[in-house]
């Protein structure tokens, strides 16, 4: 006699929910484990590439997939609206009806509040980026990050090299000032001291300008052609590209999953990723990424994914297949344009407390890693959904 497949809840289509539902459909028989994941969109997008589509080297169909492709691996995909997290029950309401689960993954992300300003965090208004830039010939760009978290660490400063870039291959750059706003005293200043010593003197090299207000949010107003910063520096712009504040999506914050406005999971620097209050709710991604405290990057679960499912796959088979050792790695890179530069960041000593900033290892501009980048896109979708766009 056959007992019941488990059922395992996959909420979010992101790397986060590809990953792990992947990695346990590997594991586990489909009449041994029953794999659900449930996102509002029917395409995940790779992130990175969003910059990409901003500078009009890619179209939005390249660098997204569909989710349904997930069915060929043996798991369910429904596109829906999750609308309430009740862990205490163990169900999950939807827009497409209510779920019931054995294990939940919360790997929903983090959410972008519009301030009407065009950006790069989100494929929508990416391509407006494109056409803003094409209509100014002069003037003044701001590039601003209203505040802390944000996804993606690193990608304000890229956006302003390759706007940077853009106007030099124009031969425009000298008609054309460039500033970022940023709520970092020195950019890069989370990578540890000698990051950011490298990085200024890199944008001073490159002629932009930065502007490190030193607190969570550094833009207090916006206003047509004028930003207030949280300090009272009032900066005029042409056009603007502002990094939106961030919030954790509403489900989940009106569930009891939260500590300060993200998801808690119970505790990082011993690699547990369970739920501060449920032993079979696990919280990942940037949902959780401030209370880890990591940044907001698919690259850091990546490199913590294999202990979570490892977990997943304990739980559901009633016994323990050994821990992979625990680690918080992030790769970086930068475009610059014409090359990029790579970064490499040993978070986990900084994760348990044993050292005020990651271990990184920086890679001088080439060619080569701009390739990579270009060639990890293709590969991640290959990886997670078996499908190059």
């Amino acid at each position: 006699m056959h007992s019941m497949p488990k059922k395992l809840l996959v909420l979010g289509g992101g790397t986060g929910g590809l990953a792990i539902s992947k990695e346990v459909r590997e594991l586990f028989k489909p009449e041994e484990v029953e794999i659900t994941v449930v996102d509002m969109r029917d395409r995940t997008e790779f992130r990175p590439s969003y910059l990409y589509l901003a500078f009009g080297y890619r179209k939005p169909e390249q660098i997204t997939a569909p989710l349904e492709y997930l069915k060929r691996h043996g798991i369910n995909f429904v596109k829906a609206r999750v609308t309430k997290i009740d862990a205490a029950n163990r169900k999950v309401s939807t827009t497409a009806g209510d779920f019931t689960y054995d294990i939940l993954v919360v790997a929903l992300g983090a959410e972008t509040v519009d301030t009407g300003f065009p950006h790069t965090w989100e494929l929508e208004p990416s391509p407006k980026v494109a056409e803003t830039l094409s209509s100014l010939k002069q003037g003044h760009v701001v590039i601003g990050a209203y505040s802390l978290p944000y996804r993606c660490p690193p990608a304000p400063i890229e956006l302003a090299m390759l706007t940077h870039f853009y106007y030099l291959t124009r031969g425009l750059r000298d008609k054309v000032k460039i500033t970022v706003v940023h709520p970092s005293k020195r950019p890069f200043e989370s990578f540890g001291p000698v990051a950011a010593k490298w990085m200024s003197g890199f944008l001073q090299q490159l002629g932009i300008e930065y502007i490190g207000v030193g607190q969570g949010q550094a833009i207090k107003s916006l206003g047509k052609n004028e930003l207030e910063t949280t300090t009272g520096e009032r900066v005029k712009f042409d056009a603007a590209f502002i990094v939106p504040p961030h919030k954790a999506p509403d489900p989940v914050l009106g569930s009891d999953l939260v500590k300060n406005g993200w998801a808690a999971p119970r505790s990082p620097p011993n690699g547990d990723f369970r739920s501060e209050k449920y032993d079979d709710v696990y919280v990942v991604g940037d949902v959780a990424a401030p209370n880890v405290p990591v940044g907001m990057a698919g690259t850091f679960l990546h490199s913590y994914a294999p202990w979570v499912v490892s977990n997943i796959a304990a739980d559901l088979a009633g016994v323990s297949i050994g821990r992979p050792p625990f680690r918080v790695v992030g790769t970086c890179v930068l475009d610059v344009g014409a090359f990029s530069m790579a970064a490499a960041c040993d978070f986990t000593p900084f994760v348990k407390k044993q050292k005020p900033y990651p271990d990184c290892m920086f890679l001088p501009p080439s060619l080569a890693t701009r390739l990579f980048k270009e060639i990890f896109e293709k590969t991640y979708f290959n990886w997670l959904l078996g499908v190059v766009p």
